[in-house]
């Protein structure tokens, strides 16, 4: 009778202790193809001395001879006794006190850390902000399993928490801190300081830095240092008590601008300058060409609106903007940094606050550094959340050593003496010598200066030199008549 239910045997090929005998010999004969088999096999061959074997000699019995019968049989001989066997000392062998094995030399370790150094600067988080005050606290709770806290994005985290202090716009009184000697410059400075209220346009500047040091909060380096967060002691609107003459008066420090371009009266510039992408070629005060010399910052601009145009990752903005900065080298001329004396406002003065005492480009300025006065004009915006800028032309006049990259002063002694309605009619060139005048007529008109200010006259450097007049030759002399 067959059962009912027929079981089969499944044969296991692979069982663990067949494949831990496999292990095992597959070890072994990797081993072969190691140096430390024939490391051992040659350390023991020179620690192996040869030792004495007992040697025993065979009993040698002579062949027997072939009898023939034709011939009588030989007398049969004795055989010889054999030879006792000669017996050999053996030294006894005796294992050695030392044994010394070869030094092996094994394959190097891979390192626990890869060797390849990953590239990139690793700075203190302050040298990334000049003047950033850097206060650093890490903080542990009790959390969950590592597992759980892994995951949990609250768990490991850094809160970017900035403490800064908005300032109080100075008075007349604070502002001797900036520069002593301006009390006794202003014949009426006490007057004027008296009616002075503080602007609209202060206010409206520190809400800029705001919103600028929030924007880049997270990007260090990108946010204000010091220095240019707390570049403007006070901006004042004053009105003289006799002559109503109306002054905008900004207390800041002064950095340098080194822009603008005019063929007409500088056909020719650096090559550095020429060639450069980052050098600015325009300033806000401009005037329509009135010279057939090219720009000469203008090949280079056209020659970056053909690398724009045929660059198809280039920025629609950036090519625009190429394109625009061609039309208007073709067309306009501006202020020389170099050159021209003038100053730089925040572009929030072009709009908003009270439009009696709204800078306008051109109007022209006095700025005050210890005991001295210079004239200029107002001649670009900057932007809004940051003041106090100048030519490289006024800077070198107040600090010879001054650069792009050099301030002239670095405080807050720089009085930015703004004279609003005093544009000319026509934008031109500076007329420095109209200018000089200007200025004084207007200081005159907010009460005037005292001996002790030294106002600085500001004389064109390209101005074409005046042709000195030929001397006429003396006549020659008259023989005289023999007495």
């Amino acid at each position: 009778m067959k059962p009912l239910f027929h079981r089969k045997h499944k044969i296991k090929l692979f069982t663990w202790f067949r494949v831990s005998l496999l292990l095992v010999l597959l070890l072994g004969a990797g081993a072969l193809y190691t140096p430390y088999p024939a490391e051992l096999v040659k350390a023991i061959k020179a620690n192996d001395k040869p030792t004495k074997k007992k040697k025993k000699r065979k009993k040698v019995q002579p062949a027997p001879q072939p009898q023939n019968p034709a011939q009588p049989a030989a007398p049969v001989v004795a055989p010889p006794e054999p030879e006792e066997e000669e017996e050999v000392e053996v030294e006894p062998w005796a294992p050695e006190d030392s044994f010394a094995m070869p030094e092996i030399k094994l394959p190097p370790f891979p390192p626990a850390l890869p060797e390849r150094v990953e590239p990139g600067k690793y700075e203190h988080i302050s040298k990334m902000s000049p003047g950033l005050n850097v206060h650093s606290a890490v903080q542990f709770e009790p959390g969950a399993s590592a597992s759980q806290e892994r995951g949990n994005a609250a768990s490991y985290q850094i809160r970017v928490a900035m403490s800064l202090r908005l300032p109080t716009p100075a008075d007349g009184e604070a502002l001797k801190k900036a520069n002593p000697r301006l009390p006794e410059l202003f014949s009426k400075y006490g007057e004027l300081m008296g009616a002075a209220k503080v602007s609209q346009w202060y206010q409206a500047l520190y809400l800029h830095k705001q919103n600028h040091m929030r924007k880049n909060a997270a990007t260090l380096s990108r946010m204000l240092d010091r220095h240019n967060y707390f570049d403007t002691d006070t901006i004042l609107e004053i009105e003289a008590p006799e002559t109503k003459r109306k002054v905008l008066w900004m207390q800041a420090d002064m950095d340098v601008v080194s822009d603008g371009s005019d063929g007409d009266r500088l056909p020719d510039m650096p090559e550095k300058v020429k060639n450069s992408d980052h050098y600015q070629p325009m300033t806000s005060y401009r005037w329509r060409k009135r010279g057939t010399n090219p720009n000469p910052l203008l090949p280079h601009w056209q020659e970056r609106v053909q690398k724009l145009s045929k660059d198809k990752t280039a920025s629609p903005a950036a090519l625009e903007y190429a394109k625009n900065v061609v039309h208007d080298l073709k067309k306009y001329s501006f202020l020389l940094a170099e050159y021209d004396s003038f100053i730089v406002v925040p572009l929030t003065f072009k709009n908003g606050g009270n439009a009696d005492y709204r800078p306008q480009l051109g109007d022209y300025a006095a700025v005050v550094v210890d005991d001295r006065i210079f004239p200029a004009i107002v001649g670009d915006f900057g932007p809004r959340f940051k003041s106090g800028e100048a030519s490289l032309r006024l800077a070198r006049l107040i600090n010879p050593k001054a650069t792009p990259f050099a301030r002239p002063v670095s405080n807050l002694g720089v009085s930015y003496i703004i004279f609003p309605g005093t544009k000319e009619t026509e934008h031109g060139p500076i007329d420095c010598e109209r200018m000089n005048k200007k200025v004084q007529e207007l200081l005159n008109e907010m009460g005037g200066i005292t001996p002790a200010a030294r106002f600085q006259l500001v004389e064109d450097p390209l101005a074409p030199k005046p042709v000195p007049e030929p001397v006429p030759a003396p006549a020659p002399a008259q023989p005289q008549p023999a007495a």
